[in-house]
């Protein structure tokens, strides 16, 4: 069995042979958690490397960063200690967001282009978000996340730890929110983008606009769910990342 490795940004299990690492981000109040599953659905050459933001799970009481710029910055000087082997980068909504502008900085600013990107529930960049929550207070902000969905009814009553997350979930929907620039920075790889039918905050009409975002192959896959059918069907939503990552 392998051994688990951890270091604060960076979770992963020790393997022997690694031919390409994938690196996975959260969404909004999401953890590395959300893709505990994800080592044993992937080839055995693949190792998932899933990337902790500050301020959830195990780094719960740290301050989280709403600046897309600062976070980016911050999670490349942690990944270049990794990018001695092929890479590619997986992201759901917010973590989406993240993936194609981590992307499109080490592109502009190393050596090291991924050789795949998946972008998942994800708008993007030239459509502005309309609706700014991020600076509610009280009932008003816990009926925007109740609007916005991914968050247990039972949590969001529960006052311990609403007032333990809050500052997290600001900080987030901060970045989610202000994130726009209408300039198209075109990636030099893959771009795979996934969605749910049934999703009210993402249509896929808005996915396929992702298609300007590439100079290579452009894909779009379709799931049966809303905005977090990542939690519904993790299985063929991994299977289908390990798929496009075969040799």
């Amino acid at each position: 069995m392998n051994s688990k490795v951890k270091n604060k940004w960076i979770q992963f299990e020790s393997k022997k042979e690694v031919r390409l690492r994938l690196f996975c981000l959260p969404y909004a109040g999401g953890g590395s958690s959300i893709y505990r599953s994800w080592q044993k659905l992937m080839p055995e050459d693949i190792q998932v490397c899933k990337i902790q933001l500050p301020g959830r799970e195990n780094r719960i009481n740290e301050q989280a960063i709403d600046n897309m710029e600062e976070l980016i910055q911050t999670i490349t000087k942690q990944l270049l200690f990794y990018l001695d082997k092929p890479f590619a980068i997986f992201g759901h909504s917010m973590g989406a967001m993240v993936s194609y502008e981590l992307a499109k900085y080490l592109t502009k600013h190393t050596p090291y282009i991924p050789e795949h990107v998946f972008v998942s529930a994800c708008r993007t960049p030239d459509i502005p978000d309309m609706n700014k929550t991020y600076f509610l207070q009280g009932n008003e902000f816990l009926q925007s996340l109740r609007q916005r969905g991914g968050t247990n009814e039972v949590l969001l009553e529960n006052k311990e730890y609403m007032q333990l997350i809050e500052p997290t979930l600001r900080a987030d929907l901060k970045l989610i929110e202000e994130w726009h620039h209408n300039n198209i920075d075109i990636l030099k790889c893959p771009l795979t983008v996934l969605g749910g039918i049934k999703d009210k905050l993402v249509s896929p009409n808005i996915l396929e606009k992702w298609d300007r975002y590439t100079n290579d192959e452009f894909k779009l896959k379709l799931f049966d769910g809303d905005h977090f059918f990542i939690n519904d069907d993790t299985h063929n939503i991994a299977l289908t990342v390990a798929n496009a990552l075969k040799q």
